[in-house]
């Protein structure tokens, strides 16, 4: 039976842990959530995109015909007259009127203007990937933070009760003082100690509130008190290997993605100076009203169905371009160029990844190992602590012993607290590495 009770309390113990870790999770992912959404950059970032959409749609226009319409009137001095028998005959009115409406349309442009839609399309895509990048950024960013202020407020805890102990031992030697007990060197040996651990303390406050106004800034609105201290270390990422995390990072890490989608605009602009010199079919044509289709004899103004006559054009035209001072082949080299630096961009880009990867999980390794330390750390300076005071109880030491005791633990804890909070940047790091999205 006892054994029955046993299992059903460990068992509602991992569901509430569990369910506080859903929690803690939940709650930074609302965070970055807030800070995505407010963000001014991302915003900014995002009117790029309804730009490439509409260049893209320019582009597509180009596809389509031009129609316009057109009304003017010109006059033309001196004219030319014929005069035949007394009679005088004026071929063209000084006044001449015009009414149409005109098209033209590119029948065939030898992919031109289709390479043009494709890189407009292409460059739209680049500032998708811009915008998801710098939603990684401040995902990332969040997180930092997030666990900043998770390792400060718990580590202000552990401080906290140092702090009390401290003042706790300084009121018994402050008593065992005015019984004779105690020397004035052991309460001022207390006192310096609690003036130092206030100064720690106000030392973590201030970098807790530096913590807040950063990721306050983000997100755009006052979240103190929404992380608590009982908030765990345990991310839920994937630990990666450096091979691993490199391998994955080639597909998902944001930097390699934007030089991948540059190459494919830049392979674009190859293909469109080296059409520099291609030719145009282009076909027009109007339809409209004119006047001066019926001549003037001796000056008298024919009458308006005479004179003006509905008319029309139609016509089609190859522009062939013949030379233009070698720009085309100019752009061409200058396209290749901007490839092959691409190229270098891409291998420097995968040099500093690697390294980042390597730095970021030395710093990983050296943390757990320390962390596996601390765990013993804490362990013995508990188990010391607990001698302490047993033999304080028996007369056999001081009150300074028992004080000293207890802050060897409370620095043990802190210590620990220090490399939990290492671990968890430097998975962070890895996983901003590879481009994982968490949240």
């Amino acid at each position: 039976m006892k054994t029955n009770k046993l299992f059903i309390l460990f068992s509602l113990l991992a569901v509430q842990q569990g369910f506080a870790q859903g929690k803690t999770d939940e709650a930074l992912n609302q965070l970055i959530r807030s800070a995505i959404e407010y963000s001014p950059k991302i915003k900014e970032q995002q009117q790029t995109i309804l730009i490439g959409d509409y260049k893209t749609r320019i582009h597509q226009a180009n596809e389509k015909p031009n129609i316009a319409g057109e009304v003017g009137v010109t006059r033309f001095d001196p004219v030319a007259k014929a005069t035949l028998g007394g009679t005088t005959i004026q071929f063209q009115p000084n006044m001449n009127y015009n009414a149409n409406v005109g098209a033209n349309y590119t029948v065939y442009d030898w992919g031109k203007n289709a390479l043009e839609v494709e890189k407009s399309k292409l460059e739209t895509e680049l500032s998708k990937t811009n915008v998801e990048g710098l939603k990684n950024i401040y995902a990332y960013q969040v997180a930092n933070l997030y666990y900043g202020i998770v390792y400060l407020q718990k580590a202000i805890e552990v401080q906290k009760q140092q702090l009390k102990l401290v003042n706790d031992n300084e009121k018994i030697i402050s008593d065992r003082l005015k019984q004779g007990d105690a020397l004035d060197y052991d309460q001022i040996s207390v006192q310096v100690r609690y003036k130092n651990a206030e100064s720690r303390l106000a030392d973590l406050q201030s970098q807790l509130e530096r913590q807040y106004i950063y990721l306050n800034s983000l997100v755009g609105k006052d979240i103190r008190g929404s992380i608590t201290a009982q908030t765990t270390f345990d991310l839920g990422l994937p630990e990666l290997t450096v091979d691993n995390a490199y391998n994955d990072a080639q597909t998902s890490n944001f930097d390699l993605k934007t030089l991948k989608e540059k190459d494919l605009i830049y392979e674009r602009d190859v293909k469109l100076s080296q059409m520099s010199l291609a030719p145009s079919l282009v076909a027009n044509g109007s339809v409209g009203i004119k006047n001066g289709y019926f001549p003037r004899i001796n000056g008298e103004i024919p009458s308006f169905s005479d004179d003006f006559k509905l008319n029309s054009v139609l016509g089609i035209k190859l522009n062939i371009p013949i030379y233009s001072g070698k720009k085309g082949a100019y752009n061409t080299s200058i396209a290749k160029l901007n490839r092959e630096m691409l190229k270098y961009s891409v291998d420097v880009t995968n040099q500093a990844l690697r390294r980042d990867l390597e730095q970021a999980q030395n710093d990983l390794k050296t943390a757990q190992e320390k962390m596996d330390l601390s765990e013993k750390t804490v362990f013995q300076a508990d188990y010391a602590l607990k001698l302490a005071e047993s033999r304080f109880k028996n007369g056999v030491i001081t009150n300074v012993e028992i004080e000293s005791a207890q802050t060897a633990l409370k620095e043990a804890q802190l210590t620990q607290l220090q490399y939990q909070y290492q671990i968890v940047l430097a998975k962070l790091e890895i996983n901003r590495l590879t481009g994982v999205k968490f949240w």
